[in-house]
Order: C-alpha cells, then structure tokens, then sequence
C-alpha cells in the first residue's frame, strides 16, 4: 500500500466499515425503504427480499470498508472496490425523484446527504490512479536496477580478464627470468668445467 494513500484509505475505510455495520440493526420497514432507493441505482435489488437486501448491502459496505483497512490489499483493488460502491451509489442519486434538482445533476435537499458520496468515487480513482503510477514507477526502477546489475556484472568479468592476463604475463615474464637465469649458470659451468679440463690436461 503506497503511503500516500494512507489517509484516503482510513478515513473511507472507517466511513464505509461503520456505515455497513449499522445497516445490520436495520428495521424491515427502513430496509424495504433502503431497498427502494437503491433498486434505483440497481434494479436487480428489487427481486431481493427486504431481509435479504439488508445483509447484502451491510456485507458489502462491510468488505469494501475492511478492504481500505486491510495494508495487504492493494490500492488498485481497494480503489476499485470503493469505485464501484459510490458509482452504485450515484447511480441511486441519479435515478431516484426528488433527489436532484431539473437538470439532473445538482442535488436537491433531500438528495444532498447521497450527493456526498462523490467524495468516495474521487477517492477511488484517486487510489487507482496511485497504484498505477506507482507500480509503472517501480517497474522503471526495477529495470533500472537489473541494467546497473548486469553493466556491474561485465565490468567485473573484464576486470577478471584484465586481471588475468597480467597474471599471465607476470608468470611468463618470471619463467623467461628464471630460463635466462639458468641459461647463465648452464653456460658458466660448462666454462669452468672446461677451464678444469684444461688445467688437468
């Protein structure tokens, strides 16, 4: 999880974790009216029961708050996640009468406290837009790294070599010494064995 995204994530994380637990305490009748709206915004919800759409709705807000909180889960998922919930959301406040004024977009009173949750899909997108930018970042610097690895590897190889062959030219240049060396001595035993030579003949 990118630090940056840190405050995001808590704060939206507990928002939406303590929202969905609350909605486990709901009434039949407020989650039949719940229900309502939110068939707005998704109309598959309306086949649900009342009861059935209460523990929907709950768990959901529930996974996507645990879902900011949890470090472990990526910025992209969590971001996702958080995007899908408030573009539900605001498809809701889109399509539910009374909730915007005549233009369709600008809420009205009773549509102003579901109009808030636009802070959410910026959010979102904002935790989207992090991870992206940050895994291609990493990315380049991986590379990066692997392309200093590899350019450090052939250096040290033609260190290696460079350091070899002196090696090999030191060993050449002392056996050449030590051959001379011996040549000399060859050659001055053999004068003075014949010097011996001469004297005892």
């Amino acid at each position: 999880m990118s630090l940056a995204q840190l405050p995001i994530r808590l704060t939206t994380g507990a928002f939406v974790l303590n929202s969905g637990i609350s909605k486990l305490s709901l009434s039949e009748e407020e989650a039949e009216g719940l229900q309502q709206m939110a068939s707005n915004g998704v109309p598959m919800l309306a086949d649900m029961s009342p009861a059935a759409f209460r523990r929907f709705i709950a768990f959901t807000e529930i996974g996507v708050g645990a879902a900011q909180l949890i470090p472990k889960v990526p910025g992209w998922l969590s971001g996702s996640a958080l995007t899908a919930f408030s573009a539900g959301m605001l498809n809701m406040y889109l399509n539910t009468p009374g909730m915007t004024q005549e233009d369709g977009v600008r809420p009205t009173q009773d549509g102003t406290a579901v109009a808030k949750d636009v802070w959410m899909l910026g959010a979102g997108a904002s935790m989207i837009v992090d991870s992206l930018l940050n895994t291609t970042s990493r990315r380049k610097k991986s590379a990066k790294r692997r392309v200093e690895k590899i350019h450090e590897a052939k250096d040290q190889k033609v260190e290696a070599i460079h350091d070899a062959r002196d090696e090999q030219h030191k060993a050449l240049e002392t056996a050449r010494e030590a051959a001379k060396e011996e040549r000399k001595a060859a050659r001055k035993a053999a004068r003075t064995a014949r010097k011996e030579a001469n004297k005892a003949a």
